[in-house]
């Protein structure tokens, strides 16, 4: 083995996580960009163009809502421009912005679960290259996309069960103090949601990493994040802040465009389409860094196995009667 290659399956305490987590992303980061590049940055660019042009169009909007009508109150001009916006958060540019946006975030957790498996599966003395992450990827593609929709669709029914008890109670009366229970209700809805999306959020890297049905990955899931569910939420809440500072670099252009746009600096020359570009930038970079999140997963996942089943030790165990019979077999010669 490689002095620089990193361990995946040992236990590891919260600082060892983020430092494996920057250690392979930095050792390996020509190769794992290069991946991310090509097989989410397509999704990425489609879903920032869109997001360019609504940005643009609302920014538009706010330079307008400047001039005030005559003889129009403030509650109209109020009116008029929370319609417009809601036209626009709800337009054809913005679904696509939406859904190209998920895609590319689901295809760099799967292009960052294949590049960990080839990581760990290769021959020590290969290269990774971007096709050997791709044949990873083909395989698990699918499986992986299915555990997401699956979790969504857990989220989504508790959203819908607390949607439907708060929509009752709405209806059934109005007032101080049924907007109070509302408020309450819409806070202990978060409960349930941030609970069950922490611990299956190790879902996805177990169908990776293991190649088990979605059913058995939610179940082990939930086997594996018990009396972990605090580390695991830290850990995602920590990488989460570092993933915002560096996305910061990226977001600068797009914030000093949209400011110089917003004070008319420039005279408003170039029209929308440095918006649009730094909006790309922006959006192409933020989902590259992702996936800092999902190679922490990965590590915190590796942790949990060691720590219930200690699989290392088991093998090394079992490899020593091994060990013993190939120097037998050397000795013969």
């Amino acid at each position: 083995m490689k002095k620089d290659m990193i361990i995946l399956q040992q236990e590891r305490d919260f600082g060892d996580k983020i430092n494996a987590t920057f250690s392979i992303v930095s050792k390996n980061f020509k190769t794992l960009f290069l991946s991310l590049l090509y097989f989410a940055g397509p999704l990425a660019l489609i879903g920032g163009i869109a997001n360019g042009i609504v940005q643009s169009s609302m920014l538009g909007l706010a330079s307008q809502g400047t001039t005030k009508p005559r003889g129009t109150s403030p509650s109209e001009i109020f009116a008029d421009a929370f319609g417009k916006n809601f036209s626009y958060v709800f337009s054809f540019d913005y679904l696509i912005s939406i859904i190209f946006l998920i895609l590319a975030s689901v295809t760099v957790s799967i292009t960052t679960y294949a590049f960990i498996i080839e990581y760990r599966d290769r021959d020590q003395e290969e290269p990774i290259t971007v096709e050997r992450v791709w044949a990873r990827m083909r395989a698990i593609f699918l499986p992986v996309l299915s555990s997401y929709g699956i979790v969504l669709l857990i989220i989504f029914m508790i959203v819908l069960i607390f949607g439907g008890i708060i929509g009752a109670l709405v209806n059934s009366g109005s007032g101080v103090l049924t907007g109070f229970l509302s408020v309450i209700l819409v806070l202990i809805a978060f409960i349930p949601i941030l609970y069950f999306g922490i611990m299956y959020s190790l879902s996805p890297a177990i169908v990776a990493y293991e190649g088990i049905s979605i059913w058995e990955a939610l179940s082990r899931a939930k086997f594996l994040i018990k009396d972990k569910w605090w580390s695991t939420f830290g850990l995602i809440i920590i990488i989460a802040i570092i993933n915002s500072f560096v996305s910061m670099i990226f977001a600068a252009p797009v914030m000093i465009v949209t400011f110089m746009k917003l004070l008319n600096v420039g005279g408003n020359i170039s029209g929308n389409l440095p918006l649009i570009i730094t909006t790309v930038i922006s959006t192409v970079g933020q989902v590259v860094v992702s996936s800092l999140t999902y190679v922490a997963i990965s590590f915190q996942y590796f942790n949990l196995v060691e720590k219930r089943e200690g699989t290392t030790l088991k093998t090394l165990i079992q490899s020593i009667g091994q060990k013993k019979l190939d120097l037998n077999e050397d000795g013969e010669y």
